[in-house]
């Protein structure tokens, strides 16, 4: 059975290529990049001459899975006809993109229904998700995210994800499962009575064969917390005991674990440097110890 791969949300700033390099530099055995800034709506523009570099980097390594994350701006639950529309022609960017590098897929923030829940927007999320994938033909994977809860976002409960998968029925739509995210939502992952427990419910709504990546990340929050606060590895309420827990669980063999860790401080970066060395590190570890 195929193991697990442990790596790294790494930038690449410079030219899509330079991720390749930067990913070798923490001992990533997978990436995950941003197509264009997070932050903003316009797109970065992916020269050919930066894309094949991408690839001749790339099969030149160890990297195995490369997947992308969409911006944070989008949210296919708005209810201005112009966000909207943004946010649709974002998620087909990241997944043009994915398909371009050779990536597995994209992950996406479904959204936030700002409390009105999802009864009052999974039309206009479900459609929004078909004309995506109508619109960005290929194999990449659209990835939704579950969510830690807070602000009305869509995907605290597994169950809402399964909904819009099953709603709109294509292969391409599939999940991303977040530790510190399902942590914070109340799904207590690090005890293995907790993880059996929310495993059933992820595969009663969703269908574990649903389950395309996991971002790797500890809690700074307790569990329910309601929070998205990520935690280095270790050093937070899921706990060292809580990743091999986890890693051991068969559910996840021949996943890619993507580590989106604020670092370990240092002088020069006294709130961390995102995933570094040390995170690959003790992930790589936790795993080593699980799987035995």
């Amino acid at each position: 059975m195929e193991g697990i791969r442990i790596g790294a949300h790494v930038s690449s700033s410079g030219g899509i290529f330079t991720a390749i390099e930067r990913a070798q530099a923490i001992e990533a055995e997978a990436i995950q990049i941003f197509p264009s800034a997070p932050q903003q709506w316009r797109k970065t523009n992916h020269t050919p001459e930066a894309i094949a570099k991408f690839h001749d980097l790339r099969a030149g390594s160890d990297i195995g899975d490369v997947w992308l994350h969409n911006i944070y701006l989008a949210n296919l639950a708005n209810d201005d006809a112009e966000q909207l529309e943004k946010s649709v022609d974002s998620v087909v960017n990241g997944l043009t993109v994915a398909e371009a590098i050779g990536a597995s897929g994209l992950v996406l923030h479904t959204g936030s229904h700002k409390g009105k829940g999802l009864d009052a927007c999974q039309p206009q999320v479900c459609d929004a998700l078909e004309r995506i994938l109508e619109a960005a033909p290929g194999t990449a994977i659209l990835a939704l995210e579950n969510a830690a809860g807070h602000g009305g976002v869509i995907g605290k409960e597994f169950a809402e994800l399964g909904a819009l998968l099953k709603t709109v029925g294509n292969p391409r739509l599939q999940v991303c499962l977040d530790t510190c995210h399902a942590f914070a939502a109340g799904y207590n992952i690090r005890e293995p009575e907790g993880l059996e427990i929310a495993l059933t419910e992820f595969d009663e709504a969703i269908g574990l064969e649903n389950l395309a990546v996991v971002h790797a990340n500890d809690s700074k929050m307790e569990l329910g917390g309601l929070r998205d606060r990520h935690e280095n590895i270790g050093d937070g309420h899921i706990g060292d005991d809580g990743f091999r827990t986890v890693l051991a669980h068969p559910a996840f063999r021949g996943k890619s674990f993507l580590l989106e860790v604020p670092g370990i401080p240092t002088e020069a970066h006294p709130k961390g440097d995102g995933p570094d060395l040390e995170n690959v590190r003790r992930l790589k570890r936790l795993r080593d110890e699980a799987l035995g």
